[in-house]
């Protein structure tokens, strides 16, 4: 409940006289007039903040919507509350505000106790005092009290001593989608620590991996396992590219291969700070055009639909930047094979730079021509997001030289040296130290 003024008073310092609005002609308001939706306001705002009733937790359905993580003896349980669930938890809404509560369990079953620092969960967590601020409204000061007491109630303790079990929230910045929560409990006289790291649903957006069902794509029988050669010469056959928005028309290179479960996958991005892209709506379409427009960070931008296996991408993530003219974004499509036992995805990357005028689509984004860039930025992140344990380089793209470039869909040039990257995913952390560089084709050296 932002304090809203509707009173505006301009103090004359030439005759310390308060000017009032007229009461005489077009658009006047009499004084009275002022006062009456000033009281009005003031009413409204008092009511409003009155009605601060917070559900009992266990009603709010928060834990069984938790994910859970064993390490030894120790069971942290995490959820990231939804706009809807943090109203009847804290009894205000704090997602205007930009909050997200994270709720954090941890049942600790060892003979030591661990440090909880919130600061690994998010760096820039509010304080429970500061989150409760943000949620007063005026004139109600006895309410402002009960939300400042309830906060503090709900706080995740510092500490969880041996045999306990401790719960509360951490105020985090607001995420959709998902949200990447990473858990560290630090213990015992030689500081050992227990990570955890999470990644959890907050179904609030609508957004495309949320709409995409893994399991629905193909029958067992169409999806093929295939050895490490047999899986190389499959990565050289794919097509040189996607198809555009008339499903005939190449566009831009399909330049990427994960191998990796779902859960691997979206946890390696959400570590990296990507996001997913909102489904294309009524309302992501106008948030879009404002982004690009007034220059405001739209983090979920839609993404065109582009073609591979005969259908639009499965889902899509990007890394916006001050507005939505700026980003990384990325298609990926689940291929029907897999690499000895495991999924994969195939994909297209490639970084927006601006907009321009287009006959195909009116406007589009304008790509960095120089899509290998863009390859090689992946490979850096996949690398710090310590979920990658091999990848490699391999033909299939076709060369594209700068004299005589590709283009995309929508007419931008592009060139490349024609390889196609492929990462090997692991679902438990890998040191840098560890990964492997798969000698399929050389790394370029520019």
């Amino acid at each position: 409940m932002t304090p809203n003024p509707l009173v505006r008073f301009e103090h004359d310092s030439t005759d310390a006289r308060t000017r009032w609005p007229s009461d005489r002609g077009a658009g006047g308001m009499s004084v009275l007039s002022l006062l009456g939706w000033g009281l009005a306001a003031w009413s409204i705002l008092a009511a409003g903040c009155a009605s601060f009733q917070p559900q009992p937790l266990d009603k709010a359905g928060i834990e069984q919507r938790g994910q859970s993580i064993t390490s030894g003896q120790v069971t942290v349980t995490v959820t990231a509350l939804t706009e809807e669930e943090a109203r009847g938890a804290l009894g205000v809404d704090v997602a205007g505000a930009g909050i997200q509560p994270v709720w954090v369990k941890v049942a600790n079953r060892e003979a030591i106790g661990f440090l909880i620092p919130p600061i690994v969960i998010d760096h820039e967590y509010f304080s429970p005092m500061e989150a409760g601020w943000r949620a007063h409204g005026w004139f109600s000061g006895g309410t402002n009290e009960r939300i400042d007491a309830h906060f503090r109630a709900l706080h995740l303790p510092r500490w969880v001593g041996p045999g306990e079990t401790v719960s509360g929230f951490v105020f985090a910045n607001l995420d959709e989608g998902f949200k990447f929560v990473n858990v560290e409990l630090i213990g015992g006289s030689d500081q050992q620590v227990r990570r955890f790291a999470f990644l959890a649903s907050v179904p609030d957006l609508d957004a495309d991996d949320l709409q995409f069902k893994g399991e629905k794509v193909y029958d067992r029988s169409e999806i093929r396992d295939l050895d490490e050669k047999a899986f190389r010469a499959w990565v050289e056959n794919l097509p040189c590219c996607v198809l555009g928005g008339d499903r005939k028309t190449a566009g831009d290179p399909l330049n990427v291969v994960f191998v990796g479960e779902r859960p691997a996958l979206f946890l390696a991005l959400a570590r990296r700070g990507w996001n997913p892209t909102e489904a294309i709506t009524a309302e992501s379409v106008m948030q879009t055009i404002e982004s690009s427009v007034f220059g405001s960070r739209f983090r979920y931008g839609p993404v065109s639909p582009l073609y591979v296996f005969g259908r639009h991408q499965d889902v899509a993530f990007q890394k916006a930047r001050s507005s939505v003219n700026q980003r990384v974004h990325m298609r990926l499509w689940m291929a029907p094979v897999k690499a000895n036992g495991t999924t994969v995805w195939v994909g297209q990357i490639s970084r927006d730079i601006g907009v321009r005028l287009t006959s195909r689509t009116v406007t589009t984004h304008k790509i960095d021509p120089e899509v290998d860039e863009t390859r090689w930025y992946l490979v850096q992140d996949m690398y710090y997001s310590h979920s990658l344990s091999r990848y490699a380089l391999a033909m299939g793209v076709s060369v594209a030289t700068t004299d005589n470039p590709r283009f995309n869909y929508t007419g931008d040039p592009y060139w490349t040296d024609g390889l196609r990257l492929v990462m090997w995913l692991s679902a438990e952390p890998v040191n840098y130290h560890q990964v492997e560089a798969v000698r399929w084709e050389a790394m370029p050296a520019r």
